[in-house]
């Protein structure tokens, strides 16, 4: 009699899942801007500071954003104009062009090249404009983390940022990136177009490789998760039609691709970007799913470390590593 115990495939280990590309990694906003931009000042106290924020936690940029929609707001209404949610998203994406503006010229930027940028500097995305001013340079080799991961055979990579530099970095690996995002409101809905480009016949899926902006993109401002508010209604809309492909606002490529190995990398634990997308997506994706992984970040206090340690091992069967994104590259690279 054929032992049927012995015939079930074993999982491959969380290694082999990232050497065959079928792992999936998920990197901050806050990541990527630093890969981006090295040793660079916080971007959120830089914009507590932009926004006047008087309160004791700068670093939490949705409490900050959201403080300044309703104090423009206030100013709005008492000169009887009005400033919408999409208004702070668009200020919030000149205010990043004018930081990374004044971190290359502090950085030494050649004065024409500081003045091309500037001409097109209303036009131009952020990482197009960053792209003015050189970034990413990627100058780094094969140290540079952000060509580590594109260096891998990974099919799908989530982000938080709204920016393309992953994108950038999957490019000059000589990798066709598809993009995608989640169209966390009807008005999205209705404005993005929900189709993913194929990946053309005979061709390896690992080198047309998708890319999935979970909180916004900016070549759509107006669907950047930013404030409280937005990462609220963000955790309803995502779970309303979950499930059914004609109302679901999570493409079904990325709710499948979370069902797997995920490498967490580079977030702050207790930021509302992770709590939602724990929450939200990973947790909640399917409650019956073994979901395994490494969780990635500098540690925060002895007491938070210890807590947070716990919690993610017991609840969401996640190693946790409190290192940089530099030391986890120089691990994947020796794979």
């Amino acid at each position: 009699m054929r032992d049927l115990r012995q015939s079930k495939q074993s999982r491959p280990g969380l290694a082999e899942s990232i050497k065959s590309g079928l792992a999936v990694p998920i990197l901050s906003d806050e990541a990527i801007f630093d890969l981006v931009l090295p040793g660079h000042p916080s971007l959120t106290q830089e914009y507590a500071r932009y926004v006047g924020y008087p309160l004791g936690d700068p670093e939490n940029l949705p409490r900050v954003a959201r403080f300044y929609k309703l104090s423009r707001q206030k100013q709005a209404q008492a000169d009887n104009g009005d400033f919408t949610a999409n208004d702070l998203r668009a200020d919030f994406g000149d205010f990043v062009k004018n930081f990374l503006y004044a971190q290359a010229e502090a950085a030494g930027a050649d004065a024409d090249l500081l003045a091309e940028a500037e001409a097109q500097y209303a036009a131009a995305t952020v990482t197009g404009f960053a792209a003015l001013l050189g970034y990413p340079r990627f100058d780094r080799g094969t140290d540079d983390p952000l060509q580590v991961l594109a260096n891998l055979p990974f099919r799908v990579l989530l982000t938080t940022s709204p920016y393309t530099f992953l994108e950038a970095a999957l490019t000059k690996a000589g990798k066709a990136p598809r993009t995608t995002v989640i169209r966390w409101r009807p008005d999205l809905r209705d404005l993005i177009d929900p189709a993913i480009p194929e990946i053309p016949a005979g061709k390896e899926p690992q080198d047309f490789p998708l890319v999935c902006h979970l909180f916004g993109l900016e070549t759509y401002s107006n669907s950047l998760v930013l404030t409280e508010d937005d990462y609220l209604e963000f955790l309803v809309d995502i779970n309303l039609g979950r499930g059914d492909d004609k109302r679901d606002s999570v493409p079904a490529p990325v709710r499948k691709a979370l069902s797997g190995d995920l490498l967490v990398l580079g977030f702050s634990l207790n930021s509302w970007a992770f709590r939602a997308l724990y929450a939200g997506l990973i947790k909640s994706d399917d409650a019956r799913a073994e979901k395994r992984g490494i969780c990635v970040q500098l540690p925060p206090s002895e007491e938070e470390k210890t807590y947070l340690h716990d919690y993610l091992q017991r609840e969401a069967r996640f190693e946790v590593q409190w290192k940089t994104l530099d030391e986890y590259a120089a691990e994947l690279r020796s794979l």
